[in-house]
């Protein structure tokens, strides 16, 4: 695949599509759910974005680089695509109000740059997530990833009730590292794995809801989630509200 954007679409396409869309999130909320920020919006992933992310998955690291990212990024094409492609609907297909993962496509300017996680399990009684993310190498050192990250975090404090997040980061990942004191977390020890037939040291970090109101992110608006609330084990009424 090429790192070249999808063609862009007529106006009865985008139409179209759009009438879809809105068809779908009355059946699966989570379709309609958005997350904007000064420059980015993060939904869940359409056709569209799907195929692009495809495209920029390749794309992640300079060659020669340690490999930060999990090793599917790292396949040969089509392999990679096509597991990028799996693991994202298998996130739909396995998600429950007890154990989520949110994929959310990160698009600048209509164009997916690159994918936004957010996931947890027995969240109405752990209340914490952790995140992870990837953006296109083309679009890194702009700012857009701790962007991103600090809209999961608003939806996850401010909205869903979440007294923590967590994440983690290889060894040597100092610009993923960097996002995360950026916005407010502190190391929480190490993990120690094997990948790829080779020992692989994490930084295990985290943030919690005080820390977290601490620090200022920014604009962040999260629309269509009333809907989706029951998808994340949390009742209408338990929405936390800035």
């Amino acid at each position: 695949m090429t790192g070249q954007e999808a063609p862009s679409e007529t106006p009865s396409a985008q139409e179209g599509a759009a009438a879809e869309q809105d068809d779908l999130s009355g059946i699966w909320p989570l379709v309609g759910l958005r997350l904007t920020t000064e420059r980015l919006e993060l939904a869940l992933p359409n056709t569209r974005d799907l195929v692009n992310l495809c495209r920029a998955a390749g794309q992640i690291q300079s060659p020669g680089e340690p490999r930060f990212q999990q090793s599917y990024l790292y396949a040969l094409s089509p392999e990679r695509e096509r597991q990028l492609l799996q693991r994202h609907w298998r996130a739909l297909a396995h998600w429950r109000p007890d154990s989520w993962d949110l994929h959310l496509a990160i698009r600048l300017n209509g164009t997916a740059i690159g994918l936004q996680n957010m996931w947890a399990t027995n969240f109405v009684i752990t209340r914490t997530v952790e995140t992870g993310s990837w953006i296109t190498l083309a679009h890194q050192g702009r700012g857009y990833g701790t962007e991103a990250r600090a809209a999961v975090l608003e939806l996850a404090f401010t909205h869903l009730g979440a007294v923590e997040a967590c994440t983690k980061y290889v060894d040597g990942n100092a610009a993923s590292a960097a996002v995360s004191r950026k916005l407010g977390y502190r190391n929480n020890g190490h993990r120690v794995s094997a990948r790829d037939g080779e020992r692989l040291l994490q930084h295990l970090m985290v943030v919690d809801a005080a820390t977290w109101r601490q620090h200022s992110h920014g604009q962040v608006d999260v629309i269509g989630l009333a809907c989706c609330l029951g998808l994340f084990g949390v009742a209408a009424s338990e929405e936390m509200r800035s």
